[in-house]
């Protein structure tokens, strides 16, 4: 097995009331904005009572992600340039779909989640 470099780590936390707050006021607009297609997908296909915990973390992992990988969210990199869906395990995989100045493709991206409310917390962690 190849011996695995760390190339950042990221973490975030965020106020599931601060992106409800959000969410009624723009919806749609708040969705199309800041989640890739993906995540609006399983979105839409989850019950009422997990919806804003499941904003909350993806929106705590996109900023967690760009932080590991030291470019933050701006000009290199958007909230919805990054999928945060999951495995068949239920277990957070991630998707970049950059179209930048950004080269992550020998990288492998690993994010944990976690919410216990009013707070959810995700921790990216980024090898090569």
């Amino acid at each position: 097995m190849k011996n695995k470099k760390i190339i950042g780590i990221g973490t975030d936390i965020v106020n599931v009331k601060r992106i409800e707050t959000i969410f009624k006021k723009y919806g749609d607009k708040f969705l199309s904005k800041n989640f890739h297609e993906l995540e609006i997908v399983d979105f839409k296909n989850l019950p009422e009572h997990k919806k804003l915990g499941y904003l909350a973390k993806r929106f705590a992992a996109k900023e967690a992600i760009a932080k590991a990988l030291g470019c933050g969210i701006g000009e290199n990199l958007a909230f919805v340039d990054i999928a945060v869906t999951t495995n068949e395990f239920g277990a957070p995989k991630v998707k970049i779909d950059c179209k930048k100045n950004l080269d992550i493709s020998e990288y492998d991206i690993h994010v944990s989640l976690s919410d216990d409310q009013p707070f959810a917390v995700a921790f990216a962690v980024i090898t090569s």
